[in-house]
């Protein structure tokens, strides 16, 4: 047996070190540690050091965020009318219907800039199944979208052509830039995200 402080030998059954005076138990004690014990904690490695995170970055500090502020706006031209200016009295007048349906898609609008934020959350965290939350999130935004410009000019278009007239662009303008968007993020994302699933496992 060796100690460990000066590397002198101690005799078999030695109490101290003939080196040193170091208590021969703890040269022993250091001896018996495995070599596992000995070696220092593991470094933990980031494994989103592996990809090219630039575009996952945009996503969570701009895009989703931008996006819950755009859903605000969105919310607030349903609910008010701020879509058709100065028309939305004469609009709502003759089309009462499309009031019920701005308001709804409005309501839905909130939900979507505070689900917008939450989705983010757990991106930024590398929460299990965030992409998918994210993908779902992309797709229902466009399908909504489509859903309340069919649904807004169907009724504007059974009052009569002139109402439709007025009331369309109105519609259209105020979710185009939305679907668009949603279109154009889905199929990238989806490519992006499958590339590195094996981050998101928290």
């Amino acid at each position: 047996m060796f100690c460990r402080f000066c590397g002198k030998e101690i005799p078999e059954g030695g109490r101290f070190c003939p080196g040193c005076g170091k208590e021969a138990d703890t040269a022993a004690e250091f001896q018996a540690q495995t070599t596992a014990e000995r070696m220092p904690a593991a470094v933990p490695v980031d494994p989103a050091k592996n990809y090219r995170m630039a575009w996952f970055k945009f996503i969570i500090y701009f895009q989703l965020f931008a996006n819950a502020v755009v859903m605000v706006f969105n919310a607030a031209s349903g609910i008010f009318g701020l879509a058709y200016g100065d028309d939305a009295g004469l609009i709502y007048g003759f089309c009462p219907m499309l009031k019920a349906v701005d308001v709804i898609y409005g309501i839905i609008c909130l939900a979507f800039a505070v689900t917008a934020v939450l989705i983010r959350q757990r991106l930024a965290h590398y929460r299990k199944n965030a992409p998918v939350l994210y993908l779902g999130y992309v797709g229902i935004v466009m399908a909504s979208g489509l859903i309340y410009t069919f649904a807004g000019l169907a009724a504007l278009g059974a009052v009569s052509a002139s109402v439709m007239d007025a009331g369309a662009s109105g519609i259209v303008g105020n979710v185009l830039g939305t679907v668009i968007g949603a279109a154009v993020f889905f199929p990238l994302n989806y490519i992006y995200f499958n590339k590195r699933k094996e981050l998101f496992i928290n």
